[in-house]
């Protein structure tokens, strides 16, 4: 349980510090180059997200699945480099496929064939996460959770620190040169990162025994190929909008949406750090029987994050548009609706990966994958039937009735795998406190002044308020993350 403390507490770190990176990196983009630049800044990382898995066949997590147990420690390195292979062809295929038809895919991503210069720099980009993802996955699976997380802290800062140095630089740099700069960067210290997974890999195969057991090759890729579909349908449900608008709209209305969803985007850090530890844990009671440690655990993940995470919601919706115009720039425009959607559907989804664990580990990958399919329809019916009218209001009433039908669904399929029901009089007084506590705030964007340290003051008051009515509880879940 220390080991699991230290591992969470290490890579939860790791992910706030490249989180607020990427939230710092919001206004120095928008501020340095133009809103249409920032849009296709935008459509190349979510193009990237797209392919990844493709390109990847689903090894990342086939790889954790498989070698994270030392019964087949001496035959990672074979599976390493073979994986590794399989990857770099599918990559190379990728890549023939975006070179050899430039403009159609340029007007795809960014609905302007006249992109294209920004296609090399994305190639590169996709490489450079990809091999990292990989190594990750290999490193995760040895153990070296550390190394995991000083591999995330140090790409967030290569990142984010020459993103700074191009686009602020006094060369005035267009973006497929800048661009292609930074894709470069992250090329080089991807290749380090995967020498660096290759030498543990080897190091480990010397000092383990030979294996008794070990999975056979056409196992490995029966299990990834569902997990490409799956990955395949969650971005759609996440991402598609971006390309609709993009066609429907224009990169300028891309952009906009973007930095919204980046703040809106702020409590998916919760359910990321909640994933990596629960996920084990749950599997280690599962594989025991002790389904009622599950139940009990589910509950308790639910609850602690709709406890972290509803706060930060309503604050966005509330001032979402008043914190956009002070990180970005008066440009960059959206209306209360969007965080307000946005913030259910960023909640909606982080439950929805909670209750994914205990699916999968019921053998329901079908149902998943029928889930994910269904949310994935609605959400290009809604976002084709929205945005022509309400524009980014659309797509986002689109993304958040997607992902609370998911929700909806995913709790009778986990009720019919388990004993379970979702702690809903525990979610419902997590939200009245939380609308009690925002009462200053509220006030202050309807009657007070708009500076940031006036609503920064009134969020602090409101905070305070909301931890206050929680603590006077005897079941204080504010309480309970504050024992050591």
């Amino acid at each position: 349980m220390s080991t699991l403390r230290w591992s969470t507490g290490v890579y939860a770190s790791a992910v706030l510090v490249d989180r607020l990176l990427g939230f710092f990196l919001l206004p120095l983009l928008t501020r340095s180059i133009s809103s249409a630049d920032y849009g296709a800044w935008t459509q190349t990382a979510i193009t990237v997200s797209m392919l990844m898995p493709v390109v990847l066949f689903g090894f990342s997590t086939t790889v954790v699945r498989y070698f994270s147990t030392t019964a087949v420690t001496a035959m990672r390195t074979r599976y390493f480099w073979q994986l590794a292979m399989l990857a770099l062809g599918l990559f190379v295929v990728c890549g023939v496929c975006v070179t050899a038809f430039p403009g159609p895919v340029s007007h795809a991503v960014f609905g302007d064939s006249a992109k294209q210069p920004l296609l090399p720099p994305l190639l590169m980009l996709l490489a450079a996460d990809a091999a990292a993802d990989y190594a990750c996955a290999w490193l995760r699976a040895s153990g070296r959770i550390g190394l995991v997380a000083a591999t995330l802290i140090a790409r967030s800062f290569t990142r984010y620190g020459v993103v700074l140095a191009l686009v602020v630089g006094p060369d005035g740099l267009s973006m497929p040169v800048w661009l292609a700069q930074y894709a470069g960067t992250q090329l080089i210290l991807a290749f380090l990162v995967f020498c660096l997974a290759a030498a543990v890999v080897a190091r480990q195969k010397q000092v383990s025994a030979e294996p008794t057991d070990s999975p056979d090759f056409s196992e490995l890729l029966r299990f990834s190929a569902p997990l490409i579909l799956l990955a395949l349908l969650t971005w759609m449900g996440g991402f598609f909008d971006r390309f609709l608008l993009v066609h429907l709209l224009d990169l300028k209305s891309v952009a906009f949406y973007a930095a919204a969803v980046s703040l809106c985007a702020i409590p998916a850090v919760f359910h990321s750090v909640l994933g990596f530890t629960l996920f084990p844990v749950l599997s280690e009671h599962w594989q025991a029987g002790r389904l009622p440690e599950v139940c009990k655990l589910m509950s308790v993940a639910v609850r602690v994050f709709l406890f972290l995470t509803v706060p930060v919601a309503l604050l966005l919706a509330i001032a979402g548009p008043r914190l956009l115009s002070l990180f970005a720039t008066v440009e960059y425009r959206a209306e209360a609706p969007v965080f307000a959607l946005l913030a259910m559907s960023v909640a909606a989804f982080g439950v929805y990966q909670i209750l994914l664990y205990a699916l999968l580990l019921d053998g329901r990958s079908k149902q998943v994958l029928g889930l994910a399919a269904l949310a994935a329809t609605v959400n290009l019916a809604l976002n084709l039937a929205l945005i022509p009218a309400l524009g980014l209001v659309g797509a986002a009433a689109a993304a958040a009735t997607s992902n609370i039908l998911m929700v909806c669904l995913a709790v009778r399929l986990a009720r019919a795998a388990l004993t379970w029901s979702f702690p809903w009089q525990e979610s419902l007084r997590i939200l009245a406190n939380a609308v009690a506590a925002s009462l200053p705030l509220l006030l202050l964007m309807a009657y007070g002044s708009g500076s940031f340290a006036a609503s920064a003051l009134a969020s602090a008051l409101s905070l305070s308020i909301y931890l206050g009515l929680d603590w006077l509880r005897s079941a204080s879940i504010a309480r309970l993350l504050a024992k050591p």
